[in-house]
């Protein structure tokens, strides 16, 4: 009992002798009295154990209090704290029951019932011989009655209302289990089911029943039962307390279903709560259908209604730099007052004379003095006009690796002084795994709180609904949807920061124009136009003085003040009047224009048009000032390999330029990537800003003015000049010179890296590497045997031969891989060169090398070959067709051939030149064949 949480109490009362008490009739009975009764003390079958009887005649009973105490409807249920008073109640209630002394009537306890709101009374009495038990309790419960409502009657515990008391028919058992009162009871059968109507009969007196269920099967072992269902919680508490462990004898059926012997039965009261403990629980189990979704949509709801706007916070302070102390007034205070005075002697000498000095950029870039940078001053002035103007594209930074891209693009943010959001695309191409990769991006924009854990558990629960209702439940979200939605945040804030600066940039330009706008001067009433005339200085008044105070100085002083204030009066009369007849010009020119003039009405409606313009101008002005206001997006390093990364990008910087919100710069170091900006602003140009590598002057300056000197000749000069102005080749050169390499060497072991570079690149390592190549090896050794003779070739030229045909895409693969350099005009290719300025020499090597050029010549015939041989059968049939059609077919008798035989004479001439082709690649692989097959000369 201990375990099951019971708390044992000391026995009410020695039950001794079992006595029949009848309850008062509140509802009439529906079946005859003989068929159910109440077992009675006298009857040997009674099963009632409501009073004892001892051998002095002493009888035990008890009555129900109801509604002393506040019930508990739940563990929660907090007013029998907020109602302490169950000790007075008690004591009170004990006082008023002990009055009476009818048939010796004492009471022995009050034993409260904190749970259903009542209180036990039991007491002892002593009936008289000649009369029953039954009717001496009917006694002293009328007597108690007419006691108590002289007093007052039982007040409640809420003071509304009050309490009354009912007499115990069956056992009282008070426990302190966690089965709380409720309207429904549910009412176990010790014995034979008791029919409907006879149970009906008994609880009906304690209030209105709604529901009874039928008795059910049950396990073997187990009660059977049926569920009553009271109007209200207070009568359920009453016919519980008043009837549990009461016997019933059940005289309309016995067991064997014929009339006879009554049956005998106990019923066991116990709370039933409306809701099962796991209700909830068991239908979310089974309705998955209907749970997953909804549980989905309501997460969705929680993270849009509560967490993005504290990401779209966070992202705010990352973008305008809250919590960045290095900003903070009083850490520039202190570093302008305190630091920059605390310097030492030798640092001041050291910093001298190193203006002239190069060193590379953080991105490997060439750092020269700004005479030696004067080729990137257009590339500066387009960005700085791009940043000038309202955003409506996209602008792309491309150029070589080292060719300063980033160096500049610093220099001109750091000039315009605007907020700036990073994003690193060569950081999140990195990243190992799609989570490490949408971390790095949300750790970028500031984006926080995110649940990265999130994602597997979701897609376990997506795994999981797939076998339940054989469907995702949608808890979990691709990488192109998470990219998109942290991108989202992101703009939305960036929405927010760019009006907020906007109006902040507003309040200045308003405080600059007030505080440089002159005092006005003192208001005047202009009735009509005023006569110059009048307006001439009035003579001076004769005013009589000593002749000793008389001074020709100053009368002429006071003289010419005189004129020159009048003259500013007649001055500024002018301009007031002419400014008036300006403002009236401008409205009549503006009706003269339409055509209106001298229509009243069409006049007046003009004029609110014309003033509504003016005021639609006037914000488009002040529009234009918030422009510098705006931030800056910069996506570092576009490009990689993660499609799905930099299509999310692109289409989200796209729809940034199109509402506004920013200026957008992307940098990278292929051109070919203005591809996918490009698609995803498919109305507006790109604004393309190209870098190229440094001049060989100026990468010759950078290898002299190294920390380490390097003594450089003439040869050297030109060997230095074979690498161009590329920053990596030229710090790999410095480099190895350092080490003790001599210039020579140094070069001639970049070309020959390069060399075997360029064959894994455009030739692939073997024949598996070949197939997936972008490009056919044909096509790349036509373009490399070109540049190893010239700079530059035409790329409508390389287009439009053999073995590129029009295929374009070719060309730009390569330029992705960066073996060439595909130079624009206006937008459009013009031109090709190397990828880098050594590759020339890379190219002449391999060229040069007699073995790897038969190879790739006898490549390049035979698939010239295979063309040729194509372009004959195809000659061929279409010869068949004409053969078939008639040769003489549209000929005349005057002479002249047909169609068909025009055509035919046109494949003709053309099926000869391709097989003098034929011949000659033959000629010339069988040529190349002897070659490789030749002793190589040492």
């Amino acid at each position: 009992m201990h375990r099951l949480g019971l708390q044992r109490r000391p026995p009410i009362c020695l039950l001794t002798q079992r006595a029949r008490l009848i309850p008062q009739t509140r509802h009439q009975s529906t079946i005859p009295a003989g068929d159910a009764t109440i077992l009675e003390s006298s009857k040997p079958t009674s099963t009632i154990i409501s009073q004892s009887q001892t051998a002095d005649n002493i009888q035990h009973g008890a009555f129900f209090v109801e509604s002393v105490l506040p019930s508990t409807y739940g563990k929660w249920d907090i007013r029998r704290r907020l109602f302490p008073n169950a000790p007075a109640t008690v004591a009170d209630l004990k006082e008023k029951f002990s009055q009476v002394k009818l048939h010796n009537f004492n009471v022995l306890n009050v034993d409260p019932t904190p749970k259903d709101g009542g209180v036990f009374v039991n007491f002892t009495f002593t009936p008289k011989e000649d009369i029953s038990p039954s009717q001496t309790v009917d006694e002293i419960e009328t007597a108690l009655r007419a006691r108590i409502e002289k007093e007052g009657g039982i007040k409640s515990w809420n003071g509304f209302g009050r309490g009354d008391f009912f007499r115990v028919k069956g056992k009282p058992w008070n426990e302190d289990l966690n089965l709380f009162p409720s309207s429904i009871i549910k009412v176990e059968f010790e014995g034979p089911d008791v029919h409907h109507e006879v149970l009906y009969d008994i609880l009906r007196p304690y209030g209105r029943i709604k529901d009874m269920t039928k008795p059910t099967p049950v396990p073997a072992g187990t009660l059977r039962f049926v569920l009553v269902v009271f109007s209200r919680a207070r009568s359920a508490i009453l016919a519980r307390n008043c009837l549990h462990g009461i016997g019933v004898a059940d005289n309309t059926l016995t067991a064997a279903g014929t009339m006879g012997t009554p049956t005998r039965t106990r019923l066991s009261m116990m709370y039933e709560a409306p809701i099962k403990a796991h209700g909830v629980q068991d239908w979310i189990t089974s309705h998955p259908r209907i749970v997953l979704p909804i549980a989905a949509f309501l997460l969705g709801s929680l993270t849009y209604t509560v967490f993005d706007p504290i990401r779209s916070f966070f992202v705010k302070v990352k973008v305008l730099g809250w919590f960045n102390y290095q900003d903070f007034k009083i850490v520039h205070f202190f570093r302008q007052k305190i630091l920059d005075k605390v310097t030492f002697s030798t640092n001041s000498k050291e910093g001298q004379g190193d203006t002239a000095t190069a060193q590379p950029g953080p991105d490997g870039s060439i750092a020269t003095t700004s005479d030696e940078w004067k080729e990137r001053e257009e590339a500066e002035n387009a960005l700085y006009a791009y940043l000038a103007e309202a955003p409506t594209t996209i602008s792309i930074i491309h150029g070589p690796a080292g060719a300063g891209k980033s160096k500049m693009l610093a220099k001109v943010t750091d000039n315009v002084d605007r907020k700036i959001v990073h994003i690193d695309c060569a950081e999140l191409d990195k990243a190992g795994s799609d989570s490490a990769m949408i971390l790095a991006l949300a750790r970028q924009t500031g984006y926080w709180p995110i649940f990265s854990f999130l994602s597997s558990m979701n897609s376990m629960i997506d795994l999981a609904s797939v076998g339940l209702i054989g469907q995702k439940a949608g808890f979990s979200s691709s990488v192109e949807d998470q990219l998109k939605e942290i991108l989202e945040v992101v703009g939305g804030a960036l929405k927010q920061v760019s009006v907020e600066l906007v109006k902040e940039q507003k309040k200045k330009t308003a405080r600059a124009e007030r505080a440089a706008k002159p005092t006005p001067p003192p208001k005047m009433e202009i009735v009509s136009t005023p006569d110059p005339a009048k307006l001439a200085p009035p003579e001076p008044a004769k005013v009589s003085m000593p002749e000793s105070e008389k001074d020709p100085s100053i009368l002429k002083t006071v003289s010419s003040s005189v004129s020159s204030s009048v003259s500013a009066v007649t001055s500024s009369v002018s301009v007031v009047t002419s400014s008036i007849k300006g403002a009236k010009d401008n409205v009549q020119g503006f009706l003269a224009t339409k055509g209106i003039l001298g229509d009243q009405a069409q006049e007046e409606q003009a004029v609110e048009d014309w003033k509504r313009d003016r005021e639609s101008m006037a914000g488009i002005r002040i529009a234009d000032d918030g422009i510098n206001a705006l931030p800056i997006v910069i996506l570092h390093n576009y490009g990689g390999k993660k499609d799905i990364l930099l299509t999310v990008l692109a289409t989200w910087a796209a729809a940034l330029v199109d509402n506004g919100v920013a200026h957008v710069i992307a940098v990278s170091d292929n051109r070919e990537n203005m591809r996918r900006l490009a698609k995803a602003l498919p109305t507006m140009p790109l604004l393309s800003v190209p870098l190229g590598d440094a001049d060989p002057v100026i990468a010759l300056g950078f290898v002299k003015k190294m920390p380490k000197k390097i003594n450089v000749t003439v040869d050297d000069e030109m060997w230095i000049g074979r690498l161009g102005g590329r920053a990596i080749d030229l710090d790999a050169l410095v480099h190895k010179v350092q080490n003790g390499s001599t210039v020579r060497d140094a070069v001639e072991d970049i070309i020959a890296r390069g060399v075997g570079e360029l064959r894994k690149i455009a030739f692939g390592d073997d024949n598996e590497d070949t197939k997936n190549l972008p490009w056919k090896p044909e096509q790349a050794w036509a373009v490399l045997k070109r540049l190893a003779k010239d700079d530059e070739i035409s790329y409508a030229d390389v287009l439009l031969e053999f073995p590129f045909k029009s295929d374009e895409s070719a060309l730009r693969e390569m330029e992705h891989a960066e073996l060439i350099t595909i130079t624009t005009q206006d937008g459009f290719p013009i031109s090709i060169r190397p990828g880098k300025p050594v590759y020339r020499y890379v190219f002449q090597r391999l060229v040069n090398d007699r073995i790897f050029h038969a190879v790739q010549d006898i490549a390049y015939n035979k698939s010239a070959m295979a063309a040729e041989e194509s372009s004959i059968r195809k000659i061929e049939e279409e010869l068949t067709s004409l053969k078939s059609i008639g040769l003489q077919l549209g000929s005349s008798f005057l002479g002249g051939s047909g169609a068909t035989a025009a055509r035919a004479e046109y494949l003709l001439a053309k099926m000869k030149k391709a097989q003098e082709d034929l011949s000659a690649f033959e000629s010339e692989i069988k040529r190349l064949k002897k070659l490789l097959r030749s002793p190589v000369k040492a």
